[in-house]
């Protein structure tokens, strides 16, 4: 007789961050088990982007750098804003401030100071980013990273990927108790993979803003892979 324990975990939240549940009952089995690990994806559009944009400024002081660096970037926020995406999406990555060198025959020579700014925002209308990036080297972005595109709330997904890993384990199981002379399984152990937010996002590319300025910006989001993994232990039955 095999004594297997039966792990049922539930994530509380899509993020990787997020904290798991775990149910333990300790199961016997008398005849052989099979175990399985199953993946499954279900292709969703994503429905958000996120990215990256800010401001570098020269100038011959650091105050001055600042100053002009702080009236821009105020210029790019208020933009940001404008164009729909609210204060709790618009968030502060770097400020920096250094010296700026040129070297000739050898020697170093002080250009001045280079004030940036970079804040990641998410764009929740992806019908707009074409025109959004337009806008914001409008209004003197210097750089902007990105999109990343993304899901916002991927449960629903998620759980449609859960049921298809399901089906194929449950198929799968049976198919092969069948070919050992068992006429079904039941479950005797499932365990949930970790998957993170279970979907890859299309990478993220740098771009310089004077390369979109004066035309609307061609943007293909695809599609994006919301997975699930799970393991199981299935007992063979007559």
């Amino acid at each position: 007789m095999r004594k297997l324990i039966f792990a049922a975990f539930l994530a509380t939240s899509v993020m990787m961050s997020s904290s798991a549940m775990a149910t333990e009952v300790h199961v016997s089995s008398t005849n052989p088990v099979i175990d399985l690990t199953i993946s499954e994806t279900v292709e969703t559009p994503p429905d958000i982007a996120t990215f990256s944009t800010g401001v570098q400024t020269m100038a011959p002081t650091a105050s001055a750098a600042v100053r002009a660096n702080n009236v821009q970037m105020a210029s790019v926020v208020a933009r940001l804003k404008k164009l729909g995406i609210a204060n709790r999406d618009i968030q502060t990555t770097q400020i920096s401030l250094n010296q700026q060198f040129d070297y000739r025959d050898g020697q170093q020579i002080f250009k001045g100071y280079e004030a940036s700014n970079m804040v990641n925002a998410k764009l929740r209308d992806l019908k707009e980013l074409g025109a959004f990036l337009d806008a914001l080297a409008v209004d003197g972005a210097t750089n902007f990273n990105g999109p990343t595109f993304g899901i916002d709330d991927d449960s629903s997904f998620q759980e449609a990927a859960r049921d298809k890993v399901w089906a194929t384990a449950m198929t799968r199981a049976r198919s092969l108790a069948r070919k050992a002379g068992y006429t079904d399984v039941r479950v005797l152990r499932v365990a949930e993979n970790d998957q993170g937010r279970g979907y890859l996002p299309v990478p993220m590319v740098a771009r310089s803003m004077d390369a979109v300025a004066g035309k609307t910006t061609p943007i293909s989001p695809g599609e994006l892979s919301v997975a699930a993994s799970m393991s199981f232990t299935f007992e063979m039955v007559k």
